[in-house]
Order: C-alpha cells, then sequence, then structure tokens
C-alpha cells in the first residue's frame, strides 16, 4: 500500500527535531543527494530531478521546517541540524547537498560547520549577505510587504503578488502548474513570526573546500547572477554552470539540462 505521506512513491519519514518532526522522502539508489527547495516552496519543487536521477541516485528531498508537511515552526537558523537528522535517520554518512535560492544560504552555512558529511555542494540561484547589486538592479523581494499582507488576512492576493515576481516566472507550461499547486499549499507560516535572517557573506567562505557547482540560468536576475560568480571565484573547489534559456528556477524550467549538470559534477566528485 501507497504511504499516503509520499509525494513521489518512496520511502518518507517524519523526523523528530526538538521542536516537532521534518519530513523527508528518500527515491532511488546509489550516491546520496540530500536536496533543499527554495522560499514558499516545497519537496515537489523537486520532482522532475526524482524522475529523471533516481535511477543513478539516491534522493532525500527534504521539506523545510515551516514549509510543506514538516510540523517545526521555521527558523533558518536550525536548519543545519535538521539536516544532520535528517541524514541520521536514513543512515547516510556522507551526502552531496543541493540547495536552491534561500536554501542556498542553509546548505553554505551547514558545508562550513559540518564538512566532514558532505562529497559535495550544488547551489541554485543562491543570495548571498554584503553583495550589493549593480546601479539599476532590481530584484528585491517586498518581504515587508508579504508580512504586512498576511497579517491582514489577504494571503491569497500575497501569493498572487509573489507568483508574477521574476523569481517566479517560467515559460513552461508543467513547471507553472506545478508551481501553482505547490504555492496553492503555502500557509506563510515563516511570515506570521518572522525569525532573523540568516546572513553568509563571502568573507565567512574562506575555510571551506568541499567540492562545489554554482548553477543560475540564463535568465535569472543580474544579482543572482553575480552572487554565482563570486562564489565561484572564492570557493577553491568551485565550478560555475549557467542553464541557457532557464531563470531562477532553472531545475524546473530546463530540468534534462539541469539534471545532466547535476548528474556530471557529482559523478565526477564521488
Amino acid at each position: 500500500m501507497k504511504d499516503p505521506r509520499s509525494r513521489f512513491g518512496g520511502t518518507v519519514l517524519d523526523v523528530p527535531v526538538p521542536d516537532g518532526t521534518i519530513q523527508a522522502e528518500a527515491v532511488g539508489s546509489g550516491p546520496v543527494i540530500l536536496l533543499l527547495h527554495g522560499w514558499t516552496l516545497d519537496r515537489r519543487m523537486w520532482q522532475p530531478q526524482i524522475a529523471g536521477l533516481s535511477d543513478k541516485f539516491r534522493l532525500i528531498a527534504i521539506d523545510r521546517r515551516g514549509f510543506g508537511r514538516s510540523t517545526s515552526p521555521p527558523d533558518l537558523h536550525r536548519e543545519t541540524e535538521d539536516i544532520l537528522a535528517v541524514a541520521d535517520a536514513f543512515g547516510i554518512d556522507k551526502f552531496a547537498l543541493v540547495g536552491m535560492s534561500q536554501a542556498g544560504r542553509v546548505a553554505l552555512r551547514f558545508a562550513l560547520l559540518h564538512p566532514e558529511r558532505l562529497t559535495a555542494l550544488v547551489l541554485q540561484g543562491t543570495p548571498l549577505s554584503g553583495v550589493a547589486p549593480d546601479a539599476g538592479e532590481d530584484e528585491a523581494i517586498p518581504l515587508q510587504r508579504f508580512i504586512e499582507m498576511v497579517g491582514a488576512g489577504v494571503l491569497d492576493d500575497m501569493k498572487a503578488l509573489w507568483r508574477d515576481h521574476a523569481l517566479m516566472r517560467t515559460s513552461d507550461a508543467s513547471a507553472a502548474a506545478l508551481l501553482h499547486a505547490i504555492l496553492q499549499d503555502y500557509e506563510a507560516r515563516d511570515l506570521t513570526r518572522p525569525g532573523p535572517a540568516l546572513d553568509v557573506g563571502l568573507s565567512d567562505l574562506a575555510p571551506l573546500r568541499t567540492p562545489a557547482l554554482i548553477i543560475t540560468g540564463e535568465h535569472d536576475s543580474p544579482w543572482r547572477r553575480k552572487v554565482a560568480d563570486l562564489l565561484a571565484q572564492h570557493l577553491p573547489n568551485a565550478e560555475r554552470a549557467c542553464v541557457a534559456g532557464a531563470g531562477h528556477l532553472c531545475n524546473l524550467c530546463k530540468p534534462a539540462v539541469f539534471n545532466q549538470l547535476l548528474s556530471g559534477f557529482l559523478r565526477s566528485h564521488r
């Protein structure tokens, strides 16, 4: 009988942590990839990677705290310990860690704190503290406005505004449908009681020696592409990749290209 908690037909665990549970799902076999979704999303954003890579890798997709079916309240600073808890619950010692957008900061922090657990690090559209946009650029997320809208009880309006933001746009119909379904389920728990930001800057990265792949879409924001270039320059074991024709959500917009990049990089850093 299929586990009703499953999103992909895999093995689902509700991993206990001190303030609730983190739900994660494992699919496939082989070298392990642990997947962290972006803001307002959940583990379903990795559906094309589950479909395209589970014959070569064991993929573990997490609903980060405050999102999806995890019950733990949002707290960016506790997510590194959540990753450890999930890996230990599945009996995984070493793994590759993929962080998309906001979760890229979490992945970087984990790599700095627990490098012995990682085989590789993959950062997709990751932001960094202390990197200013060039003149005339503005990709800002109107976070304070979103917080006020949620507080005023107009969550649907907040979602509609966010759905139209440049970072959420995709010309792929199936990707758009999946994003719509995920965003419909977003509860804005992280906006109801916003916590402190997780600051990770270039000056923090000097100790990091983990092999890293830095990915953006060709049409991601200029600032995200600038950050990616800086990460590739400052991380000593980094490779830079750009997905042609894709935006911020390049794993959804161009999944075949993204999967090929990810698979090739991880196979070269087993």
